[in-house]
């Protein structure tokens, strides 16, 4: 259940409906929230799923970054991992 500004009650279970009606000011989760609607955008379906695992990595990116790695050496990493991932 969303409240809107003008105190509109909107019920829903649709990640993207959730994401596009929050306002959102945190660069991380306004990444989220494009990447939500690009995954709407491109398949109708999925929102969440896109979501979760993008939190996921971050969260794993976090863990490398407190642990020392730098972030071009995570970036390059994934950016690797993107790629083998597309070519298998």
């Amino acid at each position: 259940m969303i409240s809107t500004a003008n105190g509109k009650v909107i019920i829903t279970n649709d990640g993207a409906t959730i994401l596009n009606k929050m306002e959102v000011l945190q660069p991380a989760a306004k990444m989220l929230v494009e990447l939500s609607k690009s995954q709407d955008s491109a398949a109708g379906d999925g929102t969440t799923t896109v979501v979760v695992i993008a939190d996921a990595l971050l969260k794993e990116c976090q863990s490398l970054f407190s642990n020392g790695i730098h972030p071009t050496v995570i970036s390059d990493s994934l950016h690797k991992a993107c790629v083998k991932a597309i070519i298998s």
